[in-house]
């Protein structure tokens, strides 16, 4: 292995755990607990900064308060590679829990598609992220899809309240053992009292899809191979950047490597993987595509790009915005949120449909394992957007650094946000020739894209204008 593959390695695999940092939480299944409570939040949230995007979209959005008790949970039986684990309540264990649902709705009912995303927001960072709701908003909001994020993990709590102050004191997240349970009760809660939540003329029946990002699709992993079979709660689920691991159920409890999603899932499950996870987690590249699982690899995409990180700083804690790191290159700009789209579609019309989604080539991989890139330093194979299969850039993955200071920060928002390098114009003729048949080659990559069902129409239409806009280097 060469230097630069071993640095690579190393730093890829330092990623990896950060995405896996404060997984430890116990799970339930049997319920002796009392019901949930919902009760509506006074006031407009203050935690979040999208008001305004949902408002030009015709979304609202608001906040709820959801409390009850939550249990812990243990293993039962053996854990094997097939994934069929069983679990166990702790007696003794529930301990109460007040929690907020953060609601995003079209305002006109009649716009609404009868389908709500229920995403586990994610905290690796500090504070609550919607990154799953980031990466499908364009989606989201021209479809009429609902989105729940519900808080489950006690990381989210000093953010909150770094925001929010007082509003958010009476919270009580009793620790990453106990969301099991919190989880279940928001998404019963969800589908219980959707016509409340949503604004609703009349009561009427929704499809409930698990919405998880990197850390949070990671403890829905475990999710699945645990606790949907026995709970049925959800229609489909939507995992995104997930490492390869499943969480663990408490802190006395630890990962599983490398699972395998049960063969009996009783919904269908979508997951997208971008380059910088397949890189560093070979096991992902072995996920097989069966009548209840599509996988996905987006070439060229990086774990928390440009547009992520953009959207991320929106909602973060004064004291997180203040220190923004300077990384030596660009952060990386391919437009993940389109694969992301095509993927939230697709579960769509699998879960009302039946009609499974298409599958994709994996990333080839040289003789020892390495991904293949080519003379442009742009991986080969996987799921190709425009941008890469007609290229004015080379996407990177772990090929940039801060340019200040080294700091955990900075070093994950670097390395984590991948990198764009332009090609130069001597590069551009000999690929392309010249500026028309680069807009030729781009057209003809979406046109396959949309037509495979791997690029919905208003994201083609938007790659087609953005290409007419593009000024040719010179």
């Amino acid at each position: 292995m060469s230097p630069s593959h071993l640095r690579s390695s190393l730093i890829a695999a330092l990623l990896v755990l950060a995405h896996s940092l404060s997984l430890s939480g116990p799970a339930l299944t049997a319920d002796d607990r009392s019901a949930a409570t919902l009760t509506p939040a006074m006031g407009a949230p203050v935690a979040t900064s999208r008001a305004a995007l949902l408002a030009r979209h015709g979304h609202t959005e608001q906040e709820w308060w959801l409390s009850g008790q939550a249990r812990v949970y243990d293993r039962a039986g053996s854990w094997d590679a097939d994934g069929r684990w069983g679990v166990t309540p702790r007696p003794g264990s529930a301990r109460p829990y007040a929690t907020r649902l953060l609601v995003r709705h079209p305002t006109d009912p009649a716009r609404f598609n009868g389908i709500v995303l229920v995403e586990w927001l994610n905290t690796t960072l500090g504070f609550d992220l919607d990154g799953g709701w980031i990466l499908t908003r364009d989606e989201l909001l021209r479809e009429g899809y609902a989105w729940v994020g519900v808080s489950v993990q006690a990381e989210a709590l000093p953010g909150l309240r770094a925001l929010g102050g007082s509003r958010y004191e009476a919270l009580n997240l009793p620790g990453d053992a106990h969301a099991w349970d919190l989880y279940a009760d928001a998404a019963e809660t969800v589908r219980r009292q959707a016509a409340r939540l949503l604004e609703l003329p009349a009561p009427r029946p929704v499809r409930l899809v698990g919405l998880g990002y990197s850390q949070s699709a990671v403890f829905l992993t475990t999710w699945l191979n645990v606790f949907e079979p026995a709970r049925r709660l959800f229609d489909g689920f939507l995992l995104h950047g997930a490492a390869p691991a499943a969480a663990p159920l408490h802190g006395d409890d630890s990962h599983v490597y490398a699972p395998r999603l049960r063969a009996d899932l009783p919904v269908p499950v979508m997951q997208v993987q971008t380059e910088m996870e397949v890189a560093v987690s070979w096991p992902l590249s072995r996920t097989p595509d069966t009548h209840r699982v599509r996988y996905w690899e987006v070439a060229g995409a990086a774990h928390l790009d440009a547009d992520v990180h953009a959207q991320t700083h929106t909602v973060a804690p004064p004291a997180w915005r203040a220190k923004e790191p300077r990384c030596l290159k660009p952060l990386n700009t391919l437009p993940l949120r389109h694969a992301d789209a095509a993927a939230l579609h697709a579960l769509r019309r699998w879960m009302t449909e039946g009609v499974a989604p298409a599958i994709v080539p994996r990333m080839a991989r040289g003789p020892i394992g390495f991904l293949t890139h080519d003379d442009d330093g742009n991986v080969v194979g996987g799921l190709r957007l425009p941008a890469i299969s007609a290229p004015l850039a080379q996407f990177g993955t772990y090929g940039n650094l801060t340019a200040s200071w080294p700091s955990v920060r900075g070093l994950y928002t670097c390395i984590a946000g991948g990198s764009t390098t332009p090609l130069t114009p001597k590069r551009l003729q000999q690929r392309h020739g010249n500026r028309e048949t680069w807009l030729q080659a781009v057209h003809r990559s979406a046109d396959q894209l949309r037509d495979a069902g791997l690029l919905r129409p208003a994201d083609h239409a938007a790659t087609l204008e953005t290409a007419r806009r593009t000024a040719w280097p010179r």
